[in-house]
């Protein structure tokens, strides 16, 4: 059974997964769709200022986001998202970094008769939190049922 908007806080201050960020993936990613040498040049990157090769941005969003479906909206009455607000990686993935994302319901605006807007915030921190490496609000239209 879906959890439906009236329900949908029970996610507030929630935490779900672990993911492993490896070079391997890391580098992949940045050669597809990110091809900067902080990204794809393990030596190179050694003597840059993050002192080691550091995951896109984008990449980062992608493993919270794997996270974020995984805990959260696989078991959501999801009908897709209206946008991103303040997005910011704070500090690089490195290879090794085990991610969590963490869940905080920030309000619901109410659009139309069928679904409502959740504002929800998503933390994702590496190794146990030691590192905040994303945080963004999303827009997630989420079903009235």
């Amino acid at each position: 059974m879906p959890v439906y908007l009236d329900e949908v806080d029970r996610w507030d201050e929630e935490s779900h997964g672990t993911y492993e960020a490896t070079e391997a993936e890391m580098v992949a990613f940045a050669e597809r769709y990110d091809p900067q040498w902080f990204h794809t040049d393990p030596e190179r990157a050694a003597d840059s200022i993050h002192g080691d090769l550091i995951a896109s941005g984008w990449h980062t969003a992608s493993m919270s986001m794997r996270l974020f479906v995984d805990g959260f909206l696989s078991e959501t009455a999801t009908l897709g998202a209206k946008g991103l607000d303040r997005l910011r990686w704070p500090r690089p993935v490195v290879p090794g970094d085990e991610l969590t994302v963490h869940s905080t319901i920030h309000g619901v605006d109410e659009e139309r008769e069928e679904y409502g807007v959740v504002r929800w915030g998503v933390e994702t921190t590496a190794n146990d939190g030691e590192k905040t490496v994303l945080a963004l609000e999303a827009l997630v239209m989420v079903d009235k049922g």
